[in-house]
């Protein structure tokens, strides 16, 4: 019905690996996600890899491999943010405005969210996201009397196990994303929005006042940080809107890339699912988009308090756990 059907977000260009690519004629049958891996339209494969292959061979002027540039990247650029606030935010706050009881609270508060944001970031690079073990294999095999893997698990290049709930290869973060670190993967992503977004109040309210006492130095320090918050603002926040949706639907991003859980309406209203289509069906739908989410073709969609509660409450770490909820 049509109340059963939910249309998906666009997704942002920014989350490279887990949007959409357009078909060819080349790309047509590209259908079995386990063994086939469309090429990217925004994230150039051989650059960033995919789940079926790692990037290709890049190295810098000193014959440096330079994939981790991109986590040190990040952490980097969090760090000296935070350095930044630590430096120039908190004295003027606490010295010039005399905001004693807020400076201290104001403190605090960017304290908690720059630990739990670099430890999470920290977390999911070095992290087994996953990994579906030989004995934890035997022990699914013995359960279901079956040779496949389990439901969600899936074999990316990065590993020679597959992961275990598998939702993204990760280049920030040059690791999967999958059971182990995929909570901490959205608090990172909410860290770095709320860092983004509280250094904007912040250093906007503390340029006004720099300009007002005529601080035009520290007024060009803050309008620097100001600068780095809106950007990091824009970037982190359609990626946490989208993985949001996707935790409320409890749908996984490489099964929103590959359209499991999609439909298109045809000219009659008909709900038909987007792999079914043909390549110029499917390109007018991706262009116009009028892809549909259907809640009815994931079984594993229990409604959003539900899935929202798995998500976040469900235990992880026992060797029972195969990811399959």
């Amino acid at each position: 019905t049509g109340e059963s059907v939910q249309s998906a977000p666009r997704l942002s260009r920014l989350a490279s690996g887990t949007h959409r690519a357009p078909r060819s004629a080349s790309a047509a049958s590209c259908t079995d996600p386990q063994e086939q891996q469309c090429a990217e339209e925004e994230c150039d494969a051989d650059e960033c890899g995919d789940e079926r292959k790692p990037p290709a061979d890049s190295v810098d002027c000193f014959g440096n491999d330079k994939r981790p540039y991109l986590p040190l990247m990040l952490f980097g650029t969090t760090l000296i943010g935070a350095l930044h606030m630590l430096m120039i935010q908190f004295p003027i706050i606490r010295d010039e405005l005399s905001w004693d009881s807020w400076g201290y609270s104001i403190r605090a508060f960017f304290f908690c969210i720059y630990f739990m944001t670099l430890s999470c970031l920290v977390y999911c690079v070095l992290c087994d996201p996953g990994k579906l073990l030989v004995k934890e294999m035997e022990v699914f095999v013995q359960m279901h009397a079956s040779g496949e893997l389990p439901r969600r698990c899936h074999k990316m290049w990065l590993f020679k196990q597959p992961i275990r709930r598998y939702d993204h290869y990760c280049r920030w973060l040059t690791n999967a994303v999958g059971l182990l670190n995929h909570r901490e993967f959205v608090l990172m992503l909410a860290g770095l929005l709320t860092i983004g977004l509280g250094g904007c109040l912040v250093d906007f309210i503390l340029v006004v006042w720099t300009s007002s006492e005529g601080r035009h130095f520290t007024g060009f320090l803050l309008i620097m940080h100001l600068t780095y918050s809106v950007i990091l603002s824009l970037l982190t926040g359609p990626i946490l809107r989208l993985h949001i949706t996707f935790v409320s639907r409890n749908e996984l991003a490489n099964e929103y890339k590959h359209n499991l859980f999609h439909v298109v309406r045809d000219a009659t209203g008909k709900a038909v699912q987007v792999n079914e289509l043909d390549d110029a069906e499917f390109n007018a739908g991706l262009d116009e988009d009028r892809f549909e989410y259907d809640p009815s073709l994931n079984v594993f969609d229990r409604g959003w308090p539900t899935n929202c509660l798995n998500f976040w409450c469900v235990p992880r770490w026992p060797s029972n756990q195969f990811g399959e909820f």
